[in-house]
């Protein structure tokens, strides 16, 4: 009877790293899917030449490949799970999060070439697009929450990786919202200039606070993996957005200072235990908005306040004309949804908590 019980115990055991396995593997690949897609946007502005193999297309067809082999295995280890489990169980909410996420990256590339055998050319926020980035954003959160799950203390580097592609397609959806760069010659899904500002004023702080304060909450607020979250996006911004644009080059210690916030909260809320000192790191992190969306951010502010053609060589220019004015009026709605995302993260945390402990019970 013992010898039997050893084998259940062995085959679950199995079945749980199979499982784990296929959530970083789900996770890596979005993170991947999503570098691809900032790297190529980037090149879209700069105009360089568009072909299947270009560089920025292999590091998404990469992401897509690893996110694929890693549903297979959350598919096989959630179903045989449920299956020798004496209870019954269903396949868990986040393996199908991750599973749906997953599909509907898959076949947004179908969709998307039909669209592009139609109509040509399409913009950033197109309905292929939509999709590919709500799998993504998907997929990523029940990876995530997969990897939580499983676990009781997640690794620092894993908790970066889970994070980023939440980030980072999280910001390509405010970015289809936000940025002029959907209108093409049989479609206009731009948005208007002052609700773009308005979406990018109220969602990117919103969202830098709950992942990063996130990001802090699952490591136990334990110093380093708050500013390894954001140093990680920044870098990611350097190579995506930054360094393929030579005229931007010169700016890129400004961009990386960006750190500077991060760090500061990171700080905050390792020797501050308290609730306060939660939100406080949220608004820290939150007003450094502008200049971690640089340089993209420049195209949406520029709509409203200079109105200026802005070519790829006079980005930089056109940025530091606005900083100062736009700081002084965000400053204020960008500090309270630092607040509210911190404090989404903090309510969400206390649930978990007390869901455990009535398990526990």
């Amino acid at each position: 009877m013992n010898y039997f019980r050893h084998q259940e115990y062995r085959e679950v055991y199995g079945l749980g790293r199979k499982l784990f396995a296929g959530y970083v593997l789900v996770s890596l690949g979005m993170l991947l899917a999503a570098v691809g897609g900032s790297w190529d946007i980037t090149n879209h502005l700069l105009n360089k030449p568009e072909t299947f193999f270009a560089p920025p297309h292999a590091v998404l067809y990469s992401g897509a490949a690893s996110a694929v082999v890693g549903i297979f295995l959350v598919f096989y280890a959630s179903r045989s799970r449920a299956a020798s489990s004496a209870a019954g169980r269903m396949m868990t909410w986040q393996a199908k999060l991750a599973i749906s996420g997953v599909v509907m990256l898959i076949s947004a590339a179908p969709v998307d070439f039909g669209w592009h055998s139609a109509f040509g050319l399409d913009g950033l926020l197109s309905p292929p697009h939509f999709v590919l980035v709500s799998g993504m954003l998907i997929g990523s959160i029940g990876a995530l929450m997969g990897l939580a799950q499983g676990t009781k203390m997640l690794p620092s580097v894993l908790i970066v990786i889970a994070m980023l592609p939440i980030w980072l397609a999280a910001s390509g959806m405010i970015d289809m919202f936000s940025l002029p760069f959907s209108e093409t010659d049989y479609f206009n899904f731009n948005p208007p200039p002052t609700l773009g500002v308005i979406v990018a004023t109220i969602a990117f702080p919103f969202l830098i606070s709950a992942c990063l304060i996130g990001s802090s909450v699952l490591a136990r607020k334990r110093f380093g993996v708050l500013s390894m979250a954001g140093a990680a996006f920044i870098t990611i911004g350097v190579l995506t957005s930054i360094i393929p644009n030579s005229a931007l080059i010169p700016t890129v210690p400004f961009y990386i200072s960006a750190i500077i916030p991060i760090m500061a909260a990171d700080a905050l809320l390792t020797f501050s235990r308290s609730r306060f000192s939660l939100y406080t790191a949220g608004i820290i992190v939150s007003i450094a908005f502008f200049m971690m969306y640089y340089p993209l951010i420049t195209y949406t502010y520029n709509e409203v306040l200079e109105s200026k053609v802005v070519w790829p060589s006079m980005i930089a220019q056109i940025y530091f004309e606005m900083i100062q004015n736009v700081f002084v009026v965000v400053s204020i709605p960008s500090a309270a949804m630092g607040v509210l995302g911190a404090l989404l993260i903090d309510i969400f945390t206390r649930n978990r908590r007390t869901e455990a402990a009535a398990y526990n019970k």
